[in-house]
């Protein structure tokens, strides 16, 4: 695939994500005969501002009218009954406005929260589709390190840079399976079959009363698709269960980076992340890029964890993601009657400014890692890692995933940040959709659109094969 194609691929690809996203807020604001004044692509907070503060018009439609921004960073709904009755102007953005209606908390939870679950519906549908078509994205699980303070492995005979093919007779599919596996035989005498030099071994051992041996695992070498077998629901429920690994992978992460933010420091798990970590759309942009030249497939995973982030990070309860709305709406139930107006809309305003700060910041890091080619994902081919086939026999080189940054493996005790194809595995690696709510240009207006996505805040993106080291080697007792 062409560099250009690419590119315009992954962006259709985002632009398809917000439009979801949107289309959530709008659909269900819609069934309910909320007001829609305005569907727009791209964020409105520079308007007057020559060049990206421009609009276009692009149609009116069941009361709508659709606009494109210069700034193509995202997409919003107005939507001026998800705000107070006592804010509403005449007209929002010279759309003249109906007469404001109250909408029970209920519906405006629903609205508020609609965006979050269509990303969450698409994802799962994407993941299912992927699932029925190509099968499930497979990277072998090898031995990172092994864990001094629990020798158990290490004294079975264990190495670092074995191949983990299955537990207790069960076949690993990645790091996180690995640890599941062994979570559930606790104590227990179990059997590694393990693959060495392109040849299989078996090793017994007993696990801790944790379930634990004392392995650091990764995901390393190239993704292969295998078919997933059974009915469609065993394939459903497999989706479902990989979709909830994603997710909670990705929580898990984005922990980590906020934990780093504000804390300043590392310590036992490695090297903390920090606002210099933070990337936006042209990092992923860029990433998606390399991905679609390389391997067209890897985008399933791609962008549904995009979608997902999209998702986990609009969930959040600050200001101007729809978390937030969700927050004032159950607030106002429990005490009767809605927010102070004056204070809330004080911190809406800095809710849009904080937003804006991000904006030039993610861009900057965005720019500064592109030039230094942090963000360039490459196979290499130099370096190859012998895989061995279930019936022992050697397979063809497989090349083993390297990228810029160096330490592009995510690792864990005894498992993994993630069962990792497409970067599953660095969860905090995924770029996550920031999206604010905000009305309109005006950083305190209160009519609310709710969740126009805006600015991706997230580590360096992770394509297939790479991994950010986000979660090191850590005590496997």
């Amino acid at each position: 695939m062409l560099p250009v194609i690419a590119i315009l691929v992954m962006l259709g690809i985002l632009s398809l994500i917000i439009i979801v996203h949107e289309f959530g807020h709008y659909l269900v604001a819609r069934l309910f005969g909320f007001q829609t004044p305005v569907f727009g692509f791209g964020l409105p907070f520079l308007e007057g501002v020559p060049l990206v503060g421009k609009h276009w018009v692009i149609g009116h439609r069941w009361g709508t009218e659709f606009r494109v921004h210069a700034l193509l960073m995202g997409g919003y709904v107005a939507i001026p009954e998800l705000g107070d009755e006592s804010s509403l102007q005449e007209e929002l953005g010279g759309i003249a406005l109906k007469p404001f209606r109250k909408f029970p908390i209920w519906q405006r939870v629903c609205v508020a929260s609609a965006g979050v679950a269509f990303n969450i519906i698409s994802a799962y549908l994407l993941m299912l589709v992927m699932f029925f078509t190509l099968g499930q994205p497979i990277q072998p699980t090898v031995v990172h390190s092994l864990i001094k303070d629990n020798p158990i492995a290490m004294n079975a005979g264990v190495k670092a840079g074995d191949q983990l093919y299955a537990i207790a007779g069960q076949k690993v599919l990645s790091p996180d399976d690995a640890v599941r596996i062994l979570g559930g035989h606790k104590a227990q005498e179990i059997q590694l079959e393990l693959v060495r030099n392109g040849e299989r071994k078996e090793i017994s051992l007993v696990t801790n009363a944790r379930g634990k041996v004392g392995m650091a695992l990764v995901s390393r070498g190239k993704a292969k698709w295998e078919p997933v077998e059974g009915d469609f629901f065993r394939v459903a429920g497999l989706a479902m269960a990989r979709l909830w690994t994603l997710t909670v992978n990705m929580v898990e992460a984005i922990g980590q980076l906020f934990s780093g933010i504000f804390s300043g420091g590392g310590g036992e798990k490695g090297p903390a992340l920090g606002l210099q970590d933070l990337h936006g759309v042209f990092a992923v942009i860029k990433i998606g890029a390399d991905i679609a030249q390389q391997d067209w497939t890897q985008l399933f995973i791609f962008t549904i964890m995009i979608s997902m982030d999209i998702a986990i990070i609009n969930i959040m309860p600050f200001p101007v993601l729809d978390g937030w709305h969700v927050l004032c709406f159950l607030l106002e139930k429990l005490r009767g009657k809605p927010l102070p107006e004056k204070p809330n809309a004080e911190i809406m305003k800095w809710g849009v400014i904080t937003l804006l700060v991000l904006m030039v910041l993610v861009t900057v890091n965005d720019v500064s890692a592109w030039l230094q080619g942090k963000l360039n994902f490459k196979l290499d081919r130099d370096e190859k890692t012998k895989q061995s086939t279930p019936s022992g026999k050697q397979s063809s080189d497989v090349p083993a995933g390297t990228a810029v940054p160096e330490s592009a493996d995510s690792r864990k005790s005894d498992g993994a940040s993630g069962d990792n194809p497409a970067a599953e595995a660095n969860p905090a690696g995924q770029t996550a959709k920031s999206e604010s709510s905000a009305s309109e240009p005006t950083a305190d207006s209160k009519p609310a659109a709710a969740g126009s996505a805006g600015v991706p805040t997230a580590p360096e993106s992770s394509p297939p094969n790479q991994q950010p080291e986000v979660t090191p080697p850590t005590d496997g007792k």
